[in-house]
């Protein structure tokens, strides 16, 4: 992942990572507009995207409003359903046939959401520790909130990275090197700017994420999800409860067969960080024993 790519995607600058050939595997990673203290990118599957190169067309995008992809265009863009209409249209424009897709944290959200809006775009959904898409309670806001650190510090994304996870060594430099170059960007701090000051979240993203998470809980009870579904939780994390794990696959395997539920032992948040090689042996007999199926 030493160089990505660049392409339009409504009127969006959007920034990816690719690599491989052959089945293709879509990552889409957590978080949302408007942190200062901390800021995830696609460099953050760099310990997955790699090895699996080997075997697999990888493919990672920077979300709307995060890396160094562009910013919404209007203010009432800032929600996670404008997220999941930029993924879609990027599949749609990388000409992708239907891709695995693995999303984490809030990109496991919107990863589902996704698969339950445009179906005929994936072949297969793995989701990694979504505490917003879990029906527990979130311990997350209570577990990071007043952070000590300046923002956009590396002390501050040291603090955000290793309270979400159980092997604090899993924190290296380079992860924070990546964190820090999404800070220098003058585009990411005016999302910031908007979010916060202009109070776009407030306005728009956590009303409208409240009413989409009611309703893509509802369409899961009622057996919309109709794609193999591979869900990964950790024992150990500290702001998603593990019971959500069980919680989810309950609700989706009364309605499909295809559903397999992985709880990865001594691993917080970031598990395919601080276990990648068990992550990557998980996600890669997923997708070869779901290479076939025809949507």
């Amino acid at each position: 992942m030493d160089s990505s790519k660049q392409i339009n995607i409504g009127g969006v600058d959007t920034h990816y990572y690719e690599a491989g050939r052959g089945e293709p595997i879509l990552f889409v990673y957590g978080g949302n507009f408007g942190t200062s203290e901390s800021a995830s990118s696609a460099p953050v599957w760099k310990l997955n995207f790699d090895p699996l190169s080997q075997r697999h067309r990888v493919i990672a995008l920077d979300k709307l409003g995060q890396g160094r992809t562009g910013q919404p265009l209007r203010d009432e863009d800032y929600t996670m359903a404008a997220v999941v209409r930029h993924i879609a249209d990027f599949i749609r424009a990388l000409g992708l046939p239907p891709v695995h897709i693995v999303g984490h944290s809030r990109g496991g959200f919107a990863s589902t959401r996704l698969t339950l809006d445009h179906p005929e775009l994936v072949k297969s959904l793995t989701l990694v520790s979504s505490g917003t898409l879990s029906p527990r309670p979130s311990t997350n806001e209570p577990t990071l909130t007043n952070c000590p650190f300046p923002a956009y510090s590396r002390e501050s994304a040291r603090w955000v990275y290793e309270g979400y996870s159980h092997l604090k060594e899993a924190v290296t430099e380079e992860w924070i090197d990546g964190v820090m170059s999404v800070f220098d960007n003058p585009v990411y701090r005016e999302g910031v700017r908007k979010f916060v000051e202009e109070q776009c979240g407030r306005k728009y993203f956590y009303p409208q994420l409240a009413e989409m998470k009611r309703d893509t809980l509802q369409l899961l009870a009622d057996g919309a999800l109709q794609r193999p579904l591979q869900i990964i939780f950790a024992q150990n994390d500290p702001t998603v409860a593990v019971e959500g794990a069980f919680d989810l696959f309950e609700t989706v395997s009364t309605h499909q067969r295809d559903v397999e539920l992985h709880i990865i032992n001594m691993a917080g948040h970031f598990s395919f960080r601080e276990h990648p090689e068990r992550f990557n042996g998980l996600l890669d007999r997923f997708v070869r024993m779901n290479s076939e199926l025809r949507v």
